[in-house]
């Protein structure tokens, strides 16, 4: 007799539970862009649809297994501000694997540029903004919650 669960026990609980049509719909839709922005983002290493198979599956297995609409989107937004934060650290990687070649210069004046800072902050405010809309998901209409600490 076993005294652990089973893998498929403890990989599958997911399945448990159902949600309804549009969820589902959710569900898949940030799959399928969390995969495309995926592969494209480790399309410069020739992995693109490992990388759309990886981050489809992963992102989907996760995002079913939240409980109700609101914690799916939240998820699904936090997921893309990660992905949008985490762009230029690759754009950089392709350039430092291609440094290595015959042909190609130091990195360093390239990663030290003004024009490459800029990226990271662009990259990093446009991650803001889905990251902010998932906390705001994730957490309730604030004027209600603050009026409540308050006592108002």
């Amino acid at each position: 007799m076993a005294t652990r669960d089973s893998l498929a026990d403890r990989v599958f609980p997911v399945f448990d539970h159902t949600h309804d049509a549009l969820t589902t719909g959710l569900v898949v839709g940030f799959a399928a862009l969390l995969g495309l922005y995926t592969s494209w983002m480790v399309a410069d290493f020739g992995g693109r649809f490992l990388g759309f198979a990886v981050a489809a599956l992963a992102s989907g297995y996760a995002l079913y297994d939240q409980p109700d609409r609101r914690t799916v989107v939240a998820g699904g937004l936090y997921a893309l501000a990660v992905l949008l934060a985490f762009t230029p650290f690759l754009y950089e990687l392709a350039f430092l694997v291609e440094s290595g070649r015959a042909g190609v210069g130091s990195l360093w004046p390239h990663v030290l540029s003004v024009a490459d800072l800029v990226l990271f902050v662009v990259f990093f405010a446009l991650a803001a903004v889905p990251a902010l809309v998932a906390y705001r998901l994730g957490t309730g209409p604030f004027l209600p919650r603050i009026r409540a600490r308050l006592g108002v």
